[in-house]
């Protein structure tokens, strides 16, 4: 019996938004490129979904469960070593010299790249013959294959291990940062942070794979969100003595809570020189802070050690702005409501806001890039939130959502939150 389309009243229709897509291309320097990033991501998804719409739903069904094959048979090619011993210009190399180069039976060898093929990991210009192409080429950069690594060994077996997980716990709750399908995935005892901390193949992976321009490329705008800190930012009057009994800074004040090494307030600072002269500081726990200033830290950058999780230490209250950046996903809402109150209280009630620069989830039809990130979370104990639970968690917390800084469903977005 043939298969038949799973929605084949589709296919017109999107075939014509792949031809207005395209019709954005234009010629730059001899190349073509898209006339902007929203151009380019509305030819790529009218093509995911013209791909599901021509498959029938059991072709569809199935290629969504053969990933887990196709994530092995890369990670099996980046632990031989296989990116590093093809040729760098797009020679082709034969299966025979493969297999002497990396010391690997050729019978193996040859159903691993054949994979890697099948899923346009690796070209085939010929028989037993195998090349460098675009997509493969991206695993040359060591940062690129320590993230991809980083993704089958660990975030990889905790998303294997969740819908055991989850049943054990009758579908009852998602578990938490010290019981969570990580641990069961890892065989240990210690959440993620802590495994990492101790494991140093672990430590090592992570810290280099989160130099890939992976992260980058697939973050749209800015690390530090599309806030723009410098037209918000305006300079704030002299405060009144009143204030000064209170402790309030006088100078603007941006405290990056969390901020590990302060690559963050960096940022802040290269892109907008309106606020050279504003006060800087960084607050992480103690041996991070001392990580932070061991790498090396700019003269102008404060640092107090600190947990967010208690009280915040005294040079930092009454700041005008408290930032978090990627925090608070991972966490789930009792640590968040912790963390939170926290930075209430310190704040001052006229003067002060929190930034959080996270994912922001819509409310329905969620991309799928974020959907997904959202169960890599869901492993470690944290969760990426849409709109509306932002608005109830701050909400319980004692804030108010001042205004949203997003341009696009994938891209991190800033809450700007005030005291109620």
């Amino acid at each position: 019996m043939s298969l038949k389309s799973s929605t084949p009243e589709a296919i017109q229709s999107l075939v014509h938004r792949i031809t207005q897509a395209a019709n954005n291309l234009a010629t730059v320097n001899g190349s073509l490129q898209f006339e902007s990033e929203s151009a380019r991501r509305e030819l790529v998804a009218a093509a995911e979904q013209l791909l599901l719409a021509v498959r029938s739903p059991e072709e569809n069904i199935f290629s969504i469960a053969q990933q887990p094959a196709q994530n092995a048979a890369l990670r099996c090619a980046i632990a031989l070593g296989v990116p590093d011993a093809l040729p760098a210009n797009g020679d082709s190399c034969s299966l025979d010299d493969l297999s002497r180069t990396l010391k690997a039976e050729k019978t193996l060898l040859s159903r691993i790249l054949r994979a890697c093929v099948a899923t346009s990991t690796l070209s085939e210009p010929s028989e037993l013959c195998y090349a460098h192409n675009a997509v493969s080429r991206t695993l040359l950069s060591s940062a690129n294959r320590a993230l991809l690594t980083l993704m089958y060994d660990y975030n990889g077996r905790a998303i294997i291990a969740l819908p055991e997980f989850l049943q054990a716990r009758k579908w009852q709750d998602a578990g938490s940062y010290r019981d969570c399908s990580f641990m069961l995935g890892s065989h240990t005892a210690l959440p993620m942070w802590e495994y990492r901390d101790k494991d140093e193949r672990c430590r090592e992976t992570f810290d280099l794979g989160m130099e890939s321009e992976i992260v980058a490329a697939l973050s749209v705008g800015k690390a530090i969100g599309s806030f723009p800190f410098g037209r918000e930012l305006v300079p704030i009057p002299s405060v009144t003595d009143n204030n000064k009994q209170h402790g309030l800074q006088e100078e603007l004040t941006i405290v990056d809570l969390g901020g590990g090494h302060g690559q963050a307030l960096q940022d802040i600072r290269a892109d907008h020189p309106e606020l050279l002269a504003a006060r800087f500081v960084l607050m992480d726990v103690e041996a991070v802070i001392l990580d932070a200033i061991t790498a090396g830290l700019p003269a102008w950058m404060e640092t107090v050690a600190g947990s967010f999780f208690e009280p915040l230490p005294a040079p930092i209250r009454g700041a005008q702005v408290y930032y978090l950046r990627r925090c608070l996903h991972n966490w789930d809402d009792a640590a968040c409501g912790i963390l939170l109150r926290n930075v209430a209280a310190a704040m001052d009630a006229v003067q002060s806001r929190l930034l959080i620069t996270d994912m922001v989830i819509d409310n329905t039809n969620a991309v799928k890039e974020m959907a997904w990130e959202d169960l890599n979370m869901m492993t470690i104990g944290g969760i990426e939130r849409t709109e509306r639970h932002w608005r109830c968690l701050l909400g319980d917390c004692g804030f108010r959502i001042h205004k949203i800084w997003r341009q696009t469903p994938t891209e991190h977005a800033t809450i700007d939150a005030r005291l109620k």
